[in-house]
């Protein structure tokens, strides 16, 4: 895989100066920029302060040796994943053993022939660029299934940690929690009147005007195609209520053209809160305010808000 951008440096560590330079000029032969480090402590402090590409380090040195060296680097989290080539000396197995325990990638014995180590080189920073690439797709795949591609909410996995973090909080400091479960009636209806791209654009318009009506610290997420809870953090159920009213008259106040004229969106929201006798945890907060929106639907179609 070819390398975009400024050449790659790297850190040659050995104790023996001619070492040191024979590997200096291979290095650079091959269009790396090269450090170097006579022994384990000039080692670390280099690679704390510069941060190379990759490093050769050799394994016999005086006062810090190279094995020290390789077990700070895969301790710290700056350098775990940083590429490390041990020198080691023909037949030299225990060594070339204890580094590959320690986390090396790979190893280079003395004397060098150039071929090889370009080799090695060019295998150690090509796998270290696969992983970089990996780990950002994942990372990108990570934030894609934390929000909902449609309404920008947060995700069912994402609740669940949400709530047993705001619980636990909770618990902690002896401050209110309370979550508003909230959902559309007849959701099939109302998506045959406006069809499937209007609907869609209806649920996103939704999700918007309720994430700007709140506080910093309060979160939406979509729990079903047409169910959505809100998480209020410092919240009681009375303050719970409060905001309950005042989304259901945001999104109730909607008019939208379907297909046999004007139809009007209905949401009905219930709420629950902890401390409470019958919650325990995330699951039972989101049962107790389940419990609240079945009872509030057995009292009829204008029963939109929850009752304290």
């Amino acid at each position: 895989m070819k390398h975009d951008g400024p050449p790659r440096r790297i850190l040659v560590v050995d104790d023996d100066e001619h070492t040191r330079n024979l590997l200096r000029d291979l290095c650079e032969q091959s269009g790396y920029q090269v450090l170097v480090a006579h022994d384990g402590n000039a080692a670390t402090l280099a690679i704390h302060r510069e941060l190379p590409d990759l490093v050769l380090l050799d394994l016999m040195m005086p006062h810090k040796d190279g094995f020290a060296v390789l077990k700070e680097l895969r301790e710290a989290e700056a350098t775990r994943s940083l590429p490390v080539i041990i020198l080691t000396a023909i037949g030299d197995m225990d060594g070339k053993i204890r580094g590959m325990e320690l986390g090396a990638d790979d190893y280079v014995t003395k004397p060098f022939k150039l071929i090889e180590l370009q080799t090695r080189i060019n295998a150690a920073l090509l796998v270290r660029d696969y992983r970089q690439r990996l780990q950002a797709a994942e990372d990108k795949l990570a934030q894609l299934r934390a929000v909902d591609p449609l309404t920008g909410a947060g995700t069912y996995a994402q609740l669940k940690a949400s709530l047993d973090g705001e619980l636990a909080r909770s618990r902690r400091y002896g401050r209110p929690v309370a979550a508003l479960l909230c959902g559309l009636d007849d959701y099939q209806g109302l998506r045959y009147q406006l069809g499937r791209e209007k609907c869609d654009a209806f649920l996103a318009d939704m999700a918007r005007l309720i994430r700007d009506s709140l506080r910093g610290a309060d979160r939406l997420f979509r729990l079903d195609v047409e169910e959505f809870v809100v998480l209020l953090p410092e919240t009681d159920l009375r303050g719970a209520r409060v905001t309950a009213e005042r989304l259901v008259r945001l999104v109730n106040g909607l008019k939208l053209e379907g297909r046999y004229g004007p139809t009007e969106p209905r949401v009905r929201i219930a709420g629950a809160s902890f401390p409470h006798a019958r919650v325990h945890s995330s699951e039972d907060l989101l049962r107790e305010a389940n419990r609240t929106f079945q009872a509030m639907r057995d009292q009829g179609p204008d029963k939109r808000v929850f009752d304290l």
